[in-house]
């Protein structure tokens, strides 16, 4: 009698909350072994602990994804203990607002670290083990502002679109390198998560004014469990580009259209 398949693996950062945990559930529903991070480890325990009690294969690797030597290590750990990894998902990000030319550098340090620097490391990471198993596909959630640019959101858009420019160049060099992994970027709208939860009121009343449309926004926004059939419906059908949001093509087309036509930025209340 054949051996039973090896069930697909994902590792998933930002696996504590929102679209990453909604992500995690849904994986586990279509039997895939886990690898989560995130660096509040008690959520990502209570994450773990909810998929394990419904019998899903799944470990928990606390990680702060900033830290370069930390994403070795959820790559090594991910690969040891799975075997290989089908799909890795960088999902982790924070937000912060603020006039930019006000913010300290550690506020862009920081935004750029999580958002973007993480992707880098991971892609350094997990190219080179997907290449050599002959198989892979990676999935960087970007956002709306990474096809589009806002006031007082200089931190997070920079991060964001410069995700959406990773995403494009390693899906170029992938296929020119003639190797066989997928690339995928989501750039959702509005998601209900806690990512505007740590915003406060201590700017200038524009800054303070929009926080308050945010954290309003986000609340209302797409369900996070939504948004993971999207993503890995996206996925499924071999998408590159991922918008859960219409308003997000929209966005995209217009800004487009803007550049085009040698259109200045305008703001607008």
């Amino acid at each position: 009698m054949a051996a039973n398949p090896r069930p697909q693996a994902a590792v998933i950062t930002g696996a504590g909350g929102g679209i990453g945990r909604a992500l995690a559930q849904a994986l586990a529903a279509q039997g895939y072994a886990l690898a989560l991070a995130d660096i509040d480890a008690d959520a990502l325990e209570a994450t773990r602990a909810a998929l394990a009690g419904q019998g899903a294969t799944v470990i928990a690797i606390p990680t702060d994804v900033s830290d370069a030597r930390q994403i070795e290590h959820l790559c090594a750990e991910s690969f040891l203990r799975l075997g290989r990894i089908d799909l890795l998902v960088n999902n982790a990000g924070v937000l912060a607002t603020g006039r930019c030319w006000e913010l300290a550098p550690e506020v862009f340090e920081r935004v750029l670290r999580v958002n973007l620097w993480s992707v880098l490391h991971a892609l350094r990471c997990f190219v080179p083990r997907m290449a050599a198993q002959g198989a892979g596909h990676i999935v960087n959630v970007a956002s709306m502002a990474g096809l589009a640019v806002g006031p007082w959101l200089a931190p997070y858009t920079l991060s964001k679109q410069g995700v959406v420019a990773l995403s494009e160049g390693l899906a170029l060099e992938l296929q020119a390198a003639g190797l066989p992994i997928q690339v995928s970027v989501v750039c959702p709208g509005p998601v209900a998560t806690g990512i505007a939860g740590d915003l406060n009121g201590a700017g200038p009343q524009e800054v303070n004014q929009m926080n308050g449309a945010l954290r309003s926004g986000i609340a209302a926004g797409m369900a996070p469990d939504e948004v993971a059939r999207v993503i890995l419906d996206g996925v499924s059908a071999g998408r590159f580009w991922i918008l859960p949001h219409e308003e997000a093509a929209h966005a995209a087309q217009a800004r487009a259209q803007g550049i085009a036509a040698g259109t200045p930025p305008a703001f607008a209340l």
